[in-house]
């Protein structure tokens, strides 16, 4: 308690701050006699301060201004009481007592405080929604975490796989943002999960927003969040950015290159400032989250087009990791089936397996759709198969390969001879050749890569980007 000679010369009196008080506040003496009582009171209880100092509560409650005293009960049972008591006008009040003793442990006054029970339920709903509210938001984030570290294993039998997962080693751990390149479907979104999963922020969410699948008049209101009624159709609570649901974990903004100029302003700030604005809101929030963007799009070009930000690029191009498309990576093909048909026959209680043709079918497809598309073919073919072998054959494709466009081979007497069609572009003929003749030679050497290579004078790893082969027999 603040002595009267410590406090400062402009504090408010007694009388002021009882005056201004949200409850109602009276008090009595040791038996029940009302010593002083504030506005607040006589609004609740429907009586003037006049009616009520120097009378007894005993009186007023026998007259029925009220059902009950809850301060008489503090007096009998000497400590602080909380209950219940309505007025004759109907209002429900919460009443809580509390006696004050001298030094003999005599009840010197009782302190009463009221405030009206349905502006403590309403009080208390709000409270309620708003807990529901944070709950939602929690849920969202351990949702959007468990989507992030789902899937997240990463198939890498080829060099370029082996040596991007190396990049990425290195980079998962650090703070920098990285930008991964690739055409569509090759498991940039994947790769995504994996550097966060051996991130620092692991254990924080992993958010994922796609920048091409949110129309544009709300891409900003998903990433940035709304106050109440700041729009049209808005929730009436509000709600919060994907930004804020990232913070102190990962944010995933893949299809980066398909972001409005105008969001794209707004991101930069937000990577300069770690601060974002709700819409129609007044007030910043600090956000700190790391930040992976992916593109199929070539944004150096979308900078000099002036269709991407330059001072944006060179903010999120800080780590930039380029994805192979999945017909440049053979060996890879054939190790992605395996995964995912296992992962099909865990998931189904199947026991499928692929015939030789099948394979090779797959190692001969160029797959416009990438990882993507062998996903899809894969878990279709798993489903549809009646027996245990997938038997599937190329030619049901649905851009099944044409090795005549450039041209054909045939063999007579050991010799390679190539038949060229006419008008076809040199560097296809030659690509030819050299693929059908490199095919040759594994033929000879009964499918060893390392004989091959010797005789062909080229690397192992060579033979695997430039022809497809099926079960290629390596005796070191």
């Amino acid at each position: 308690m603040i002595e009267p000679s410590t406090m400062p010369s402009n504090s408010y009196s007694l009388e002021e701050v009882m005056d201004n008080s949200y409850d109602s506040i009276f008090v009595t003496d040791a038996v029940g006699n009302i010593l002083m009582a504030n506005p607040t009171a006589e609004r609740l209880l429907n009586l003037t301060i006049t009616q009520m100092v120097g009378r007894n509560i005993r009186e007023l409650v026998e007259q029925g201004h009220w059902d009950k005293s809850i301060a008489l009960e503090a007096i009998e049972k000497r400590t602080t009481v909380t209950g219940m008591i309505k007025t004759r006008d109907g209002i429900n009040l919460m009443c809580t007592s509390r006696p004050l003793f001298d030094t003999q442990g005599n009840i010197t006054m009782v302190i009463s405080n009221s405030r009206d029970r349905d502006t403590l339920v309403k009080l208390a709903q709000t409270l309620d929604k708003e807990r529901e509210l944070v709950q939602r938001y929690k849920e969202e984030v351990q949702y959007l975490r468990e989507q992030g570290v789902k899937d997240r294993h990463l198939v890498a039998e080829s060099t370029a796989m082996k040596n991007l997962l190396l990049e990425a080693n290195w980079v998962g751990p650090t703070e920098s943002s990285v930008l991964l390149y690739g055409e569509s479907g090759t498991g940039k979104e994947i790769l995504a999960k994996y550097i966060y999963s051996i991130s620092r922020r692991a254990k924080e969410a992993f958010i994922t927003v796609n920048c091409s699948a949110i129309p544009e008049n709300l891409i900003e209101a998903e990433l940035f969040g709304y106050e109440k009624g700041s729009f049209t159709g808005a929730d009436a609570k509000g709600k919060p950015g994907l930004f804020e649901l990232a913070d102190r974990g990962t944010i995933f903004l893949d299809e980066i290159g398909e972001m409005p100029l105008v969001l794209q302003a707004k991101l930069l700030r937000v990577l300069e400032n770690g601060e974002v604005r709700r819409l129609g809101g007044i007030h910043s929030r600090k956000v700190d989250f790391r930040l992976i963007c992916a593109t199929n799009r070539d944004l150096k070009k979308m900078v000099e087009h002036k269709t991407f930000r330059e001072d944006l690029f060179y903010r999120i191009n800080v780590v930039p990791l380029q994805l192979a498309p999945l017909r440049d990576r053979p060996e890879d093909i054939m190790a992605i089936s395996d995964v995912l048909l296992k992962e099909l026959n865990k998931k189904y209680g199947y026991d499928k397996v692929f015939s030789t043709e099948t394979l090779k079918g797959f190692l001969n497809y160029s797959w416009p759709g990438n990882v993507r598309e062998l996903r899809n073919l894969i878990e279709r073919l798993a489903i549809t198969t009646r027996g245990r072998v997938i038997d599937y054959q190329v030619e049901e494709m649905p851009y099944p390969p044409d090795n005549r466009a450039a041209g054909s081979h045939q063999e007579e007497n050991g010799t390679l001879r190539i038949q060229v069609k006419a008008k076809a572009p040199l560097k296809k003929v030659m690509s030819q050749v050299e693929q059908e003749y490199i095919k040759n030679t594994l033929q000879d050497c009964q499918g060893c890569v390392s004989e091959a290579a010797r005789i062909l004078g080229i690397d192992r790893s060579a033979i695997y980007r430039k022809v497809q082969v099926v079960q290629l027999r390596d005796q070191d």
